[in-house]
């Protein structure tokens, strides 16, 4: 594709809330319910259009765990706004603390017309489904409406709340925890849109870290309450940060980088040791997992308008380019007769977590299987957007810190970031080569450890051939 004739920058961009009202809970997570939403951390969903005369780039970010309802979303925004598939980039937080439930394939269907009793939670969720999807389109008008002449920068800073999570235990095992020595880029990489005034249009965030600090966790007034988690937190501090000393209405998006084995270096759950020396999880005191999310997301934000402010936004012409692809990796399964969910609670010794075990009971003997190779080849849906001299490749998975880092090396432009959780077809997470025999819960997935590293380099070179 060339550009011969690209006029000034336009961007614009918007938000709306997208949390469940309150008639609509309680709606179940993956430990509980939430029976209330955290006051002043609502979700949100952000939309940022871009038009450089060539075309234009749609960008929409969820505060949710995944996508919601991909293809229905890409068709509803195509009918009402005309961007075709190769114009919308879609990418969620990967909020633990949203609805986990929320279906991102397709929307559930309602009861109402069913014969016998309705189900409050299939009719809940269908509700709150539908919700999304009217305030997402919403956000979108608004941000066509309000496209303008803008300039766009990019720059790079360091934000360390996050932590490698695979770490290796005193009784011989590797577990979700805080490995401090382990690989962790802490790269916050920032892009900025600013109008000719220089005042902020919007943001967008890149960073590799879980959106997980209050995972299940109940506040202080023992309820479990659902919160944007400190992704959300930051984006809503830069926001009215500017606000206050610009009086301007930016928009800031949070997009999750290469995250696989990386988590909030205090996360949800407090880890004890027996004699023995095993580790055990039991939930935390009240409303600490939230406050620290709070920290984390305040922490972050600053971070970023450090950035911000260093950043020189003054490109008005830029190229867009976008290729999508379908990238295939080997799978596995697990042996016949195995409990994926009691093997998942055992993998990081969670019974107590769980509520399988007291913390009087001993710990049981531990015994992890060894996947089952499939010849089958899962598919997962790649996107590469390039605006200006800025690359974001994204893909629908997981991968862990060291391929996105081997991406970034690898890759033909410098200023290169990693996106997750764009869509479907998603395969959940992705291990590096070094990291295939840790045994850790993230390995008993659908992907078959050991060739991830190529398979995600050489894709992503492959559709920069085609881009550039």
């Amino acid at each position: 594709m060339r550009f011969m004739s690209l006029s000034e920058l336009k961007a614009g961009a918007a938000k709306r809330c997208i949390s469940p009202t309150l008639d609509m809970l309680p709606l179940p997570n993956m430990k509980g319910s939430f029976t209330d939403i955290r006051e002043g951390e609502d979700l949100t969903v952000r939309a940022l259009v871009l038009d450089n005369g060539e075309r234009n780039l749609l960008m929409v970010s969820w505060e949710l765990a995944h996508v919601p309802c991909p293809d229905i979303i890409r068709a509803n925004l195509s009918k009402k706004f005309g961007f075709n598939d190769t114009d919308m980039f879609l990418f969620a937080t990967h909020n633990h603390q949203s609805p986990f439930f929320t279906s991102h394939r397709s929307p559930p269907k309602r009861s109402d017309d069913q014969e016998g009793p309705s189900d409050d939670v299939q009719r809940n969720t269908a509700r709150f489904t539908e919700l999304i999807i009217e305030r997402t389109a919403e956000a979108v008008g608004e941000a066509i409406e309000k496209l303008r002449p803008a300039k766009f920068g990019y720059g790079e800073g360091k934000s360390y709340i996050n932590v490698n999570r695979d770490q290796y235990y005193f009784e011989g095992y590797w577990m979700q925890g805080a490995n401090f020595e382990g690989c962790s880029d802490k790269t916050l990489a920032v892009l900025k849109f600013v109008d000719e005034d220089g005042n902020l249009i919007a943001a967008l965030l890149n960073y590799a870290a879980h959106s997980n600090t209050a995972f299940c966790e109940n506040d202080i007034d023992g309820k479990m309450k659902v919160t944007c988690d400190f992704p959300g937190i930051a984006c809503n501090f830069i926001e009215k940060y500017y606000k206050k000393h610009f009086g301007c209405d930016a928009i800031v998006l949070w997009q999750a980088g290469a995250a696989g084995n990386q988590n909030p270096y205090f996360m949800a759950g407090k880890h004890v040791y027996d004699l023995d020396g095993n580790m055990r999880v039991r939930d935390r005191v009240p409303g600490a997992a939230y406050e620290q999310a709070e920290v984390f997301g305040q922490e972050h934000a600053i971070d970023a308008i450090k950035i911000l402010r260093n950043i020189d936004a003054s490109k008005s012409k830029v190229n867009i380019t976008t290729v999508d692809d379908t990238l295939y990796f080997p799978s596995q399964t697990f042996p016949e007769g195995v409990d994926r969910s009691a093997h998942r609670i055992m993998v990081d010794n969670i019974q107590e977590w769980a509520g399988v075990l007291s913390p009087e009971d001993p710990m049981p003997e531990k015994h992890l299987v060894d996947m089952i190779p499939s010849e089958e080849k899962v598919p997962m849906k790649a996107q590469l957007v390039i605006i200006g001299d800025v690359a974001i490749f994204g893909v629908a998975c997981e991968p862990y810190n060291e391929i996105g880092l081997l991406c970034k090396k690898a890759s033909p432009l410098r200023k290169t970031i990693i996106a997750t959780h764009i869509g479907e077809p998603s395969v959940g997470y992705v291990l590096d080569n070094a990291s295939k025999n840790h045994k850790v819960f993230q390995s008993f997935g659908t992907v078959r450890p050991g060739q991830s590293n190529e398979i995600m380099v050489n894709g992503m070179l492959n559709m920069f051939d085609k881009a550039l």
